[in-house]
């Protein structure tokens, strides 16, 4: 569940893995509130794009684009404005499902099933206070290890953070897959041929 920590309290739980004063505001006119508001949303929307996090993930229906491609596939669909990384197809969205053969190339995804094409994709999110607790903790060790040698002018603080960054990161993503129903496997190939 959400948090609501502003940029502000996340960028302070970065510097606190760095042994660093806080922030009194991510708008001071400081070279290290700088580097946090220039930084903060590279960051964060890189991670989203990592892991299918709950709190990022959605879904659209999508109408076929006016353009068909200009070969190799029937159908082309816009990825939406938000998307920064498209999911899995399957025939009719569900997870569980038989999968759709795709590519997604530049802001569109290929597909030679029609429209409308349900998809599942992560979004970009905009508002820290949409944020889960596991995807906060694991971005403030992001944000702390790429500043680590900025801040503190020692490499090995981002090497030690490298490593947090690997453990919180499964610990994260293990809590985060565990919300919900477990998805069925899907059948193989073998066994859908038989039937």
């Amino acid at each position: 569940m959400s948090v609501n920590l502003d940029i502000t309290q996340i960028s302070n739980l970065a510097l606190d893995y760095l042994d660093e004063a806080p922030l009194t505001s991510i708008d001071d006119n400081s070279a290290v509130a700088r580097w946090f508001k220039r930084n903060f949303w590279p960051v964060a929307w890189s991670l989203m794009r990592k892991h299918p996090w709950n709190f990022a993930s959605t879904r659209a229906m999508l109408p076929a684009s006016a353009t068909a491609p200009a070969f190799g596939w029937t159908y082309a669909y816009d990825v939406p404005a938000d998307c920064l990384r498209v999911l899995p197809l399957t025939i009719d969205g569900r997870e569980d499902s038989r999968s759709v053969d795709h590519k997604v190339e530049g802001t569109q995804i290929l597909a030679n099933e029609p429209a409308p094409r349900p998809v599942r994709y992560i979004r970009r999110v905009d508002n820290t206070g949409q944020f889960d607790q596991q995807f906060t903790d694991v971005l403030a060790v992001a944000l702390a290890q790429k500043a680590a040698h900025m801040i503190t002018g020692k490499a090995s603080y981002a090497a030690q953070l490298g490593q947090t960054l690997q453990t919180i990161m499964q610990d994260a993503q293990a809590i985060d897959a565990l919300e919900g129903t477990p998805d069925e496997p899907e059948d193989d190939f073998w066994i859908r041929a038989r039937q």
